[in-house]
């Protein structure tokens, strides 16, 4: 194990210490916080080798370090977009700064807020003579230090193809931009919890954070479509077409400045977007190092946990239990499911945003439909059927079911009188349905409804009823372990690529709807086979039975 002599980053460190003080901090309190952090990380695990080490006793070392290579090969991606002779840069770059910006920011949820809301520290060090600039400077080093990590893996590869593709000029701009991307990402992310806990305490703060963290993976993920469709493509060539909700698009920034300095100038449209690219991260981090003190103070709300709101939901959870449920045992696996489907904070940071992703992927397709086609000829299309696209969320959740923060209480179910575990995957899947599944198809349901008409009833019909089935066979197929039954650690980053065989599948039973519309009277056949299937789908993959009954017998 390296001593704290030995960390590298400290001695780096050690030549801004003049930089540091300047902002109020005491330079050698903080990096002896820092050495004592680095040295507790080495027993923390990524999120990225969460899979590799949750079984395995953990070698002695910095598990983050080690994971760096896996991000290198990320990187590999982003390599032809930048040896792409387009000759249009503002393409290229806007590409690549959006992935870049992608991976960093869903790190950055993943691994790096619990850093930079972690109060376990203040017990020890509040107790001190240390104040309070000091204690939030060392926390923003310690996320910035790894995210330079982070970033400097998923470039380097990036990096070597502009130096060879474009020369030394490009290479330290594309450097230079990085430093800034860094900047933005970690101190607009720390403002946005600062402005949150200033306004919210308890467990009301949590709850904000845990839906920040949830809106901005999904943010994310549609502003890439957004960067897309910033160009179009005229005889041929692409042409990049300035608005004004660009300016809220920072992959835009950065990338005009590559088409100013290396594609000939250009319009009013590139300066401000440059102005903007450094501009802001710069005055973002005076900001931040003014209230840093009051990011500390008002951090200490999250130490102070308040009633949860959950409670509330008791009684329509009693409802639908009893409406849904065969037995009292089943009915109390339905309870007690949608209680940490809807409390449990690191199931809704993993889960929550596939789902927010299955909410609005469809209307993609109709901003793409709609650039070239009017709101009339949308209403007579067929882009009903993107709302097959929700389905996909059934097998990212139903993947996710047999994880919990709370795992090791799953004795209780071992110890209690259940007939089988049929009466915990019947309730759980069907709190699954009730609380998350269905809440949101009807509001897509809706929306779709208001946009092509009544005449899509029966196709929405068919798409609610796939859904419905596809969940308990789903479950068969990949919950194999009982649900809340596992670490989040032990959860498998390969398992993703389940989600892709879900798209012929999924295309499949599209392509039986769009057939069945043509048959006479064959879209209320289709209905009543769906029907069908569902109630044998839900009754024999998981009979429940009374424990009383088995019991008794």
């Amino acid at each position: 194990m390296a001593e704290f002599s030995d960390f590298r980053s400290l001695k780096v460190l050690d030549r801004f210490r003049h930089v540091i003080e300047r902002t109020g901090a005491d330079y050698d309190v903080l990096r002896l916080i820092l050495r004592v952090k680095f040295q507790m990380d080495q027993r923390r695990v990524p999120t990225v080798l969460s899979n590799n080490y949750g079984n395995k006793k953990q070698k002695e070392g910095n598990l983050y370090l080690r994971s760096l290579w896996l991000y290198v090969l990320m990187g590999l991606i982003m390599v032809p977009f930048i040896v792409w002779d387009t000759g249009h840069y503002m393409l290229q770059m806007s590409i690549v700064t959006a992935m870049l910006m992608f991976m960093i920011m869903t790190s950055m949820v993943s691994d790096f807020s619990s850093v930079l809301l972690d109060i376990r520290d203040r017990n020890i060090i509040m107790t001190k003579p240390v104040n309070a600039r000091t204690i939030g400077m060392a926390r923003a080093i310690h996320a910035g230090i790894y995210l330079l990590l982070l970033t400097g893996s998923l470039s380097i590869l990036p990096l070597v193809a502009t130096l060879v593709r474009y020369g030394i000029g490009f290479f330290l701009l594309f450097a230079v931009a990085l430093i800034l991307i860094n900047m933005l990402i970690l101190v607009t992310t720390s403002l946005v919890y600062l402005f949150m806990m200033k306004f919210l305490d308890g467990e009301k703060l949590k709850d904000m954070i845990n839906m920040v963290q949830i809106l901005l993976s999904v943010g994310i993920a549609v502003g890439y479509q957004l960067v897309i469709r910033s160009f179009s493509i005229i005889d041929f060539n692409m042409v990049f077409t300035p608005a004004w909700w660009q300016l809220f698009l920072p992959p835009m920034w950065y990338a005009a400045v590559f088409e100013w300095v290396f594609g000939g100038g250009g319009n009013s449209w590139l300066y401000v977007f440059s102005g903007l690219a450094v501009v802001v991260p710069i005055i973002s981090l005076m900001i931040y190092v003014k209230l840093m003190p009051s990011f500390e103070l008002y951090l200490e709300k999250m130490a102070h946990a308040g009633q949860t709101s959950g409670r509330r939901r008791g009684g329509l959870d009693r409802i639908m239990a009893r409406m849904f449920c065969r037995t009292r045992e089943e009915q109390a696996c339905f309870r007690l499911s949608a209680n940490m489907m809807r409390n449990e904070r690191e199931f809704k940071l993993k889960v929550y945003p596939s789902i927010g992703l299955s909410l609005v992927l469809p209307y993609i397709f109709w901003f793409t439909f709609m650039q070239d086609s009017s709101w009339a000829e949308l209403r007579e299309s067929a882009l009903f059927y993107t709302l097959y696209i929700m389905l996909f969320v059934v097998v990212t959740v139903v993947m996710m079911l047999k994880y919990s923060g709370h795992y090791k209480a799953f004795w209780t179910f071992r110890a209690a009188p259940l007939a089988n575990d049929h009466v915990l995957y019947s309730g759980t899947l069907k709190a699954f349905l009730c609380n998350m599944f269905m809440p949101v198809f009807m509001i897509n349901a809706v929306v779709f409804l208001w946009a092509f008409g009544l005449r899509i009833v029966p196709d929405i019909v068919i798409i609610l009823l796939t859904g419905t089935a596809l969940i308990p066979l789903t479950s068969k197929l990949l919950l194999r372990k009982p649900p809340f039954s596992e670490s989040f650690s032990m959860a498998q980053q390969s398992d993703g690529w389940l989600v892709l065989l879900a798209l012929p599948v999924l295309g499949l039973f599209a392509g039986i709807h769009f057939y069945v519309q043509s048959l006479p009277a064959g879209i209320w056949i289709y209905i009543a086979l769906l029907i069908i299937a569902n109630a044998m789908l839900w009754t024999l993959l998981y009979p429940v039975k009374s424990a009383r009954k088995v019991t008794a017998h």
